[in-house]
Formats: structure tokens, sequence, C-alpha cells
């Protein structure tokens, strides 16, 4: 098998065909890592509900509309389409001519509640938004096409 030369059959020198023999093989392993990429899995994605609370400016919301997108100032993560929008006067305290307290509507200020539809991820600790973990309790300010405003999500729900 090996001659007086240190040839393989005659033809090869064994210790080439040795170096040979391990640069194919180190070349195979680094095109094969390279190139067998792990499968990356999402987890499953639900449907959620976000209520959000504020009181804002009469101008912000006359220009809340179902339907618009909304994101998260700090992050920029989209937080879901309005699907549902109420909007009540905001009561205040106000003395009366003969000193009485009574409550009437703010002519600046009403209270919006709104509903958000998103896709996200549920735990058990946490609703997650692409990157963006949620609690109820956390405040946000929201931004749309033409506003931006302070408000305090109050309500998560996964539906199904």
């Amino acid at each position: 098998m090996i001659d007086k030369q240190g040839r393989l059959f005659g033809r090869i020198n064994i210790f080439d065909f040795i170096v040979v023999l391990t640069l194919i093989l180190i070349i195979g392993r680094v095109v094969y890592v390279k190139l067998n990429v792990p499968e990356v899995v999402a987890p499953p994605q639900d449907k959620v509900s976000i209520e959000f609370r504020a009181e804002v400016l009469n101008p912000v919301a006359d220009v809340l509309a179902v339907g618009q997108r909304i994101t998260d100032k700090r992050t920029g993560v989209y937080l879901g389409e309005i699907r549902e929008l109420e909007v009540v006067p905001l009561p205040v305290a106000a003395v009366g001519a003969n000193g009485e307290v009574k409550w009437v509507d703010s002519p600046r200020y009403v209270e919006v509640r709104m509903v958000l539809a998103n896709q996200g991820t549920v735990s058990a600790n946490v609703y997650q938004l692409g990157p963006l973990g949620v609690r109820v309790g956390e405040r946000f300010t929201l931004v749309g096409p033409q506003y931006s405003f302070d408000a305090y999500l109050t309500a998560l729900s996964k539906e199904k």
C-alpha cells in the first residue's frame, strides 16, 4: 500500500494526503456550520385587546378616530389599531355663586377610553407586543397620526 518513497498506492505522498484530507474536513465543517442555520421558531401569536384611558384636551379628542394606528413614543413599538373609542366629558368641581360645590363638565378636557387590537404573545406574567412587555397600570405616551398624549393601560385581554 505505501511504497519506499511514502506514496499511497504509488501515486500520492501519504503526508500530502493527510494534509489535503484535513483541509477538506475543516472546510466541510465550516460550510456545514454556515449553511445549517437553526430555524427560529416564533412563539404563537394571539389576538389581544389593550384598553387605555386618558384625560386629553378637546382638540386631541377631536382627531382621534377608529382605525388609527397607535405606537408607543418611548420605544416606537406598534401598540395596535383603535377598535373602540369612547369620549365623555370630564367632570370637574366648580364653586357656585352661593358657595356650594357642583360637578360640571370641563370646558377644556375630556376623558378618552380606547381599545386597541393587536397580535401578541400572552404568558402568565406579561403580554408581549413584539419586544415590548405590557402590564395593567403602566403609563404610555401614545402617538398617532396627528397627536401624542399620555395614557394609562387599564385592561388587557386575550381574544378567542
